[in-house]
């Protein structure tokens, strides 16, 4: 599912991206970063459990100012990389101590119509990253088959193995920029110590901002603002009620037999299924 749009001013990252679905740049000093983490620690200083991401906070002030941080910092420094993008959203990660911080094989959200743009998530530590920590870990090429993915139509893909991915090494300083549609996940985190990163996302200047759920057995694309995603969180009957104040500009029928059963078939050439996914809903 590749399209012509580019992502990068430069044609050497442009074509790794293109081609694996990520590649790495080196985005702030060192310092910035170190004072993000800082600041999270002062907004979230109750000790949590699990991967925990700032917007799902219920804390609406909060959980905006934390994406005003990561804004001013992480937003500016990447959009000089990007060919006339613009910043959706952002958040802090924290992944705690513990086998409940693994996060599984998935894609995100889709952000845009992937025919004619891709949507990019720029991921960088704010601590250090060691193995033992959980870095990111990526399935190359992957974002050339993966299928529509919405806030009840999520995309998890438990039959692949976290260790069969590529394992992102980055210093503090460092970022990886990935195809919001590439399979991504992390190992549980087994240090000492919180793992914390930044994650923001961003489209094409003149890309319609989407936002897709699933509602009655039919798929539906809406067309929502960067208001909408500053205000969603991890809650669905809020999401719900939130996107009352926009328009759907597309419905398909919802065939749960094609992604549960044919996958449950095909899971040992799960690249198969996606491109028979892709095509049957007509996204390609």
């Amino acid at each position: 599912m590749k399209n012509t749009r580019h992502a990068f001013k430069d044609s050497v990252l442009q074509e790794e991206f293109s081609n694996k679905g990520y590649v790495v740049v080196n985005l702030a000093e060192p310092g910035e970063l170190k004072n993000l983490a800082e600041a999270y620690q002062d907004l979230y200083p109750n000790k949590e459990q699990g991967c925990v991401f700032s917007c799902h906070d219920t804390d609406f002030e909060r959980k905006l100012k934390a994406q005003n941080l990561l804004r001013r910092v992480i937003g500016e420094k990447a959009l000089n990389l990007f060919d006339a993008y613009k910043f959706v959203s952002g958040a802090f990660v924290a992944k705690h101590p513990g086998e409940t911080s693994v996060v599984s094989p998935h894609t995100d959200l889709t952000f845009v119509d992937n025919k004619q743009y891709s949507a990019v998530a720029v991921w960088t530590p704010l601590t250090e990253l060691t193995s033992e920590a959980g870095r990111l870990h990526i399935l190359a090429g992957s974002h050339h088959y993966t299928p529509l993915c919405g806030s009840n139509l999520y995309r998890n893909y438990t039959d692949i193995a976290i260790s069969s991915m590529t394992e992102i090494d980055l210093e503090i300083g460092q970022a990886v920029c990935y195809d919001m549609r590439t399979i991504h996940a992390s190992p549980a985190n087994k240090s000492l110590s919180p793992r914390i990163a930044g994650n923001c996302v961003f489209i094409p200047d003149e890309a319609d901002l989407w936002h897709i759920t699933r509602q009655d057995g039919k798929i539906l694309i809406y067309s929502v603002d960067n208001d909408f995603y500053s205000r969603q969180c991890g809650d669905e009957a809020s999401n719900q009620e939130l996107l009352r104040n926009y328009r759907v500009i597309h419905s398909e029928p919802f065939e749960s037999d094609l992604l549960e059963n044919e996958f449950q078939r095909n899971n040992s050439q799960p690249f198969g299924f996606f491109q028979r996914v892709i095509k049957r809903l007509g996204i390609v």
